[in-house]
């Protein structure tokens, strides 16, 4: 003979099954409570990194733009200068602005500065225009009135 599981008379098995629903509901909600602590905690710690990162890079701004100015200075002095001054010689026809070819003659008060490496020079008024001292490109931007730019 098999024996049957004892179960409560029916009215109290109602009141148990109510009972573990009960336990089950208030299980589930700890666990949303705890879920949404979570959540918080990790926005809160999210938004704190990122915050750090950005100050981070921030600071690092000024250090990165110095290294690329730094390179690009390398590059330039190993290239060719008429390679790097064309696209400036062109900019300058483009927008209008006056430029000179070394063996040209300088008129008074006007600076010259070099398309190939930015090199700036104020030569006597009446003396012929020679190649950039510093790079050797002959190629030259007037300014008329010195060092305004």
């Amino acid at each position: 003979m098999t024996k049957e599981p004892k179960l409560p008379p029916e009215g109290d098995l109602a009141q148990e099954i109510r009972s573990d629903l009960e336990k089950l509901v208030e299980g589930e909600l700890a666990v949303e409570d705890l879920t949404a602590n979570k959540v918080a905690f990790l926005r809160a710690w999210l938004k704190d990194d990122l915050h750090r990162a950005g100050d981070y890079l921030r600071g690092l701004g000024g250090e990165l733009q110095t290294l690329e100015e730094r390179a690009g200075d390398w590059l330039l002095d190993a290239a060719d200068p008429t390679e790097t001054a064309w696209p400036n010689l062109m900019r300058c026809i483009r927008e209008g602005r006056p430029w000179a070819l070394a063996g040209e003659t300088v008129k008074g008060g006007e600076e010259l500065q070099c398309l190939g490496c930015g090199y700036r020079a104020l030569p006597p008024a009446g003396s012929q225009i020679t190649p950039c001292h510093r790079c050797g490109y002959g190629c030259f931007r007037q300014i008329e009135g010195g060092l305004e730019d």
